[in-house]
């Protein structure tokens, strides 16, 4: 075992990089991610789309759910598109680091934990941009951040395959009376 080093999330990964929005792109709003899945997506236009638009993707983006944190729904960008736009609900993270660890890290309980304490509002709690940026992360300092993200990241494919065949299964089955 080797030592893992303490870091601010702002140390390891970009916030809410500035891009330019192109004129037609696929929206993902707070509701088109559940757990770690988007679900689903809309066109829209730069002219007509909501002002919340802001966040162009790029590959190997985080997405976190800055509102109600507690959900978990966060989503990790590994598409090749360019036109993707994710709503500033979400704090976007650009890795400098394993995005795969990354990505595992930002779901465990005890940094949500620690994002609700750190968060304003009960109904609705939310962290702003500038607080998530100070949270503290524990990065192995070797190749540890690989062998943890592929792990987490194939185990994550292997729980979503057997979701759909259990909800493909119950879609298909006959129930006599």
């Amino acid at each position: 075992m080797f030592a893992w080093e303490q870091r601010k999330l702002g140390e390891v990964a970009e916030i809410n990089p500035s891009s330019e929005i192109p004129d037609n792109f696929e929206y993902v709003d707070l509701e088109s991610v559940v757990g770690t899945e988007m679900i689903a997506y809309r066109r829209e236009n730069k002219k007509t789309a909501p002002s919340r638009a802001q966040r162009l993707a790029k590959k190997g983006d985080i997405f976190y759910q800055t509102v109600r944190p507690y959900q978990k729904n966060n989503y990790h960008f590994n598409l090749t598109r360019k036109d993707f736009v994710f709503s500033t609900g979400y704090a976007q993270l650009r890795p400098n680091i394993n995005g795969d660890f990354l990505f595992v890290y930002i779901q465990l309980s005890n940094f949500v934990n620690e994002v609700l304490n750190r968060s304003t509002g009960t109904s609705y709690p939310a962290i702003s941009p500038s607080n998530l940026i100070r949270m503290k992360v524990a990065i192995p300092t070797n190749n540890e951040q690989e062998k943890i993200g592929a792990f987490f990241k194939q185990l994550d494919s292997l729980i979503a395959l057997h979701q759909r065949k259990v909800k493909y299964l119950i879609s298909t089955s006959v129930v006599y009376l």
